[in-house]
């Protein structure tokens, strides 16, 4: 099962109208998908009109206690191959009584351990901050996707979410592969135009090549307890998360992702060079930066053992982010990719 977080602490980008017609998109590719409501206020489960028997607040506390789950009513069915587990607001509360455990970052990844043999993908919508519901998604994630408005507070709100991911790989040893989604996508202004010009500069390859147009129905849909497929199938809301759902697909088959990060306010135009590029600075391994000091790129890779550096300004770096390491042949030291 492929875990896929959608998550910015910027209310408004368009997060929970994105984790639920992604969801129906891919279960419409005929992929059983589960979307989980992660946020106390309950967005999804408004949107959809379901409520489970159980819902996450429910498992989350089962699973802190290690108590069984009955798997009958675990799930409420949307549609073919589209399975929903809601929320309410009890869920603000799990926070604080989780916040004193030493295993408070892994309790959704112990649940969604035991069902991930059920469906083939995970998306997990997050409420709008970085608490620690919103840390249990990013450390059960394999892939984040981060909705961006056209607005400069969602791109603020990426710079912090790239912080805590930084920490995140440091203190647990993984992080989410990030891709960034441009949504709710009007082009009649000279704002929004040049504000999509200055996003695509800013993340390059890291902003995904579909991005989903400003659409009154998506806003029905939700407001109507539906999807966009089951509201309105010919609309351009359900083009544009057809495509979502086909680009996703594409990303997360195949090759693994590795994510690099370089933090530092005096380096400029990084570059990651290995044995994946024959150890050659090339345009297309140069990481992109998302805030005033950090530097970020994700590399598809396939299995094997791959050594790096950073070359920043001249200077080469050892990845500071990666306890993975081998002694080079000039006295330093090389940081070490591992795919298995």
């Amino acid at each position: 099962m492929k875990i896929i977080s959608v998550v910015n602490q910027k209310g408004g980008c368009g997060k929970t109208i994105s984790a639920v017609n992604l969801s129906a998109a891919l279960s419409k590719k005929g992929f059983k998908t589960l979307l989980i409501d992660l946020d106390p206020q309950a967005h999804a489960t408004f949107a959809l009109r379901k409520e489970s028997v159980f819902n996450i607040t429910d498992i989350l506390e089962k699973i802190a206690k290690n108590e069984s789950l009955p798997e009958a009513t675990l799930y409420q069915s949307v549609s073919e191959n589209f399975y929903f587990i809601g929320s309410r607001i009890g869920l603000a509360a799990l926070e604080h009584k989780f916040s004193q455990r030493d295993d408070r970052l892994d309790i959704l990844s112990l649940f969604l351990k035991a069902v991930s043999a059920d469906f083939d993908y995970c998306i997990l919508d997050c409420p709008p901050n970085l608490g620690l519901i919103t840390l249990n998604a990013l450390q059960a994630s394999e892939y984040s996707l981060i909705p961006l408005s056209i607005c400069d507070f969602s791109l603020r709100g990426v710079e912090i979410l790239k912080d805590i991911i930084i920490m995140l790989k440091e203190f647990k040893g993984k992080t989410p592969i990030c891709f960034y989604l441009l949504n709710q996508l009007d082009k009649r202004s000279r704002f929004a135009l040049n504000f999509i010009q200055r996003v695509k500069e800013q993340l390059g390859s890291l902003l995904l090549n579909t991005a989903v147009r400003s659409n009154v129905h998506l806003k029905e849909a939700a407001a109507n307890g539906k999807n966009i497929f089951d509201y309105m199938p010919d609309s351009r809301g359900a083009e544009d998360f057809t495509a979502l759902a086909q680009e996703i697909l594409n990303i997360t088959s195949g090759k693994a992702w590795t994510q690099l990060f370089l933090k530092g306010e005096k380096v400029d135009n990084v570059y990651v060079i290995g044995d994946f590029n024959n150890w050659q600075k090339q345009e297309s391994y140069k990481l992109r930066k998302i805030g005033e000091d950090i530097w970020t790129l994700n590399i598809p890779l396939e299995k094997g053992k791959y050594r790096y550096k950073f070359l920043a300004g001249g200077a080469w770096i050892t990845d500071p982010h990666n306890k993975l390491s081998e002694d080079d042949s000039y006295g330093g030291k090389n940081s070490l990719i591992i795919i298995e």
